[in-house]
């Protein structure tokens, strides 16, 4: 006779996380984890930003007419900062709960990673907060110092000084 811990220690989780409401079902519930593969997630980010390592870690739990699933995604991901252009790895740990009404079939949790993965973006990602950028004229890294460039006078007005 099988236990819920034997039934728990010898689950395959999908590699596509594509789970049968059958067995969540049968079992009163599941808890898994696993690691992904990062080709899952490759047109989530504007490269050449990318997932380079994940994981999660999943529960599910019937709840009357519905199953509720419970989830943790984190790992890793290589971007490149928007100011000096280096690429950086940044961690990244996300959390999602979410219910499934039990007639369906197969419960499709990866399309929920995915969607929480792509909100995680950033609209600019920065190597580090005060990240000094490139110099507008020479293109020199400014984090690694100063360059020899004048400052230009950006202002709109700079041409009417002396004018009046």
């Amino acid at each position: 006779m099988t236990t819920d811990n034997d039934f728990y220690q010898n689950y395959q989780v999908p590699e596509d996380l594509r789970f049968r409401t059958q067995d969540i079902l049968r079992n009163g519930g599941l808890n898994c984890q696993s690691k992904l593969a990062p080709k899952y997630f490759d047109s989530i980010f504007t490269p050449p930003n990318r997932i380079t390592q994940a994981r999660v870690e999943l529960e599910f739990w019937p709840a009357g007419k519905e199953i509720m699933a419970r989830g943790r995604v984190w790992g890793e991901r290589t971007v490149r900062c928007d100011r000096c252009l280096r690429q950086t790895v940044q961690t990244f740990d996300e959390t999602f709960l979410e219910s499934y009404g039990v007639a369906s079939e197969i419960i499709d949790i990866m399309s929920l990673v995915r969607q929480t993965l792509a909100l995680t973006e950033d609209i600019q990602f920065l190597c580090k907060p005060d990240c000094k950028g490139l110099c507008p004229q020479c293109g020199k890294d400014l984090n690694e110092g100063p360059c020899s460039c004048q400052p230009e006078n950006l202002s709109p007005f700079a041409e009417l000084k002396g004018k009046f």
